[in-house]
């Protein structure tokens, strides 16, 4: 959250945070008291991928494992939770094609489970990344969601307008440029206007980089 509001400080010290936990996490572990039980294991592997993500170093081959774990455990829950993780690592370093594999298979079993909110994560991520996930339903692969109001206190932070919140809103989404000015009423030329204040305002360089922040941030369309 800090990194994507440019706070430098506050992300380095957040990062710093999660090593530590990780790294005691660890420690917890490596006692010879006694045989470590397998969950304890799992989460203090967690917690070193967790750190990772947080140094801006996300490792889709920890969360992997860690979902291979967690189903030789029987717990459906948390291996989809891995995958989702794993699904963004793959998806940072730009393996769509690992990326999607592993949302398919996080969404399949969100859904199952009732687990809505990881759903939800798993489909704003398919969004961003232009994954299909493939359940048939129109559902899967983003719902049209209208121009919800993004979040005050993000938003204004970034000086983003009404009008941009609602361009940003779209374009995570994956929209055009021409689609967003179909949805809003106005020109194309217009849209790319507000994208390219957009992506300078958020300090990124891509659509996709720009709706990744918007997400980690809450300012996506209202589901």
């Amino acid at each position: 959250h800090a990194r994507a509001l440019g706070r430098g400080a506050d992300a380095e010290a957040a990062a710093e945070r999660a090593a530590a936990l990780a790294a005691a996490a660890a420690d917890a572990c490596a006692k010879p008291v006694e045989p470590v039980a397998p969950r304890p294991a799992v989460y203090a592997a967690i917690a070193a991928a967790e750190a990772g993500r947080a140094a801006g170093r996300p490792d889709a081959e920890a969360w992997a494992t860690i979902a291979a774990r967690w189903e030789e455990l029987a717990d459906p829950y948390e291996t989809a939770r891995a995958r989702w993780r794993e699904a963004e690592a793959h998806a940072t370093a730009g393996d769509r094609a690992a990326a999607q594999r592993a949302a398919r298979r996080a969404h399949a079993t969100a859904r199952e489970l009732g687990a809505r909110w990881l759903a939800e994560e798993l489909e704003a991520l398919a969004r961003r990344g232009r994954l299909r996930l493939d359940d048939g339903d129109g559902d899967a692969n983003g719902r049209s969601a209208g121009n919800g109001s993004a979040p005050p206190e993000a938003a204004d932070e970034l000086g983003l307008t009404p009008r941009e919140r609602e361009v940003l809103a779209l374009l995570t989404e994956g929209r055009t440029n021409r689609e967003i000015g179909e949805a809003l009423f106005m020109a194309e030329k217009t849209a790319s206007v507000h994208v390219s204040r957009i992506l300078a305002k958020l300090a990124v360089r891509s659509r996709t980089e720009a709706a990744a922040v918007a997400h980690r941030l809450g300012l996506t369309a209202a589901s």
